[in-house]
């Protein structure tokens, strides 16, 4: 049987009368160790694809910055660089912060005074 499939019920008239005198005869019941058994990986994926769109808005933050740093002209885009890719890391860390997969994994992030 297909795994949708949790339960089959055949329904009959009953010999001795009609309308509403029917039996019902389960003819395939799924056991519940059965479904046990198998793995549910919804919250991971759930988890695992927020992750990826955390490590997305990192390295769009991240592109932002250095157009950014590109317009100041000359070669500002490789002095802002490194400070560039903390910030984008640190908007990305908040970012996977909010779907921790364990409730015991704190992510810190610390924040900087300056304005951007």
């Amino acid at each position: 049987m297909d795994k949708l499939v949790k339960r089959v019920t055949i329904v009959e008239r009953s010999a001795q009368g009609s309308g509403q005198a029917r039996e019902s005869k389960v003819v395939y019941d799924l056991d519940e160790d059965d479904e046990a058994d198998a793995p549910s990986y919804r919250n991971l994926e759930r988890t695992m694809r927020h992750l990826l769109k955390a490590d997305l808005i990192a390295a769009q933050e991240v592109y932002e910055r250095h157009l950014a740093s590109l317009e100041k002209g000359g070669t500002a885009w490789l002095d802002d660089a490194p400070r560039n890719f903390m910030k984008a890391q640190r908007k990305g860390l908040k970012e996977a912060k909010k779907v921790s997969p364990f409730g015991a994994v704190k992510v810190r992030v610390e924040e900087d005074d300056e304005e951007d």
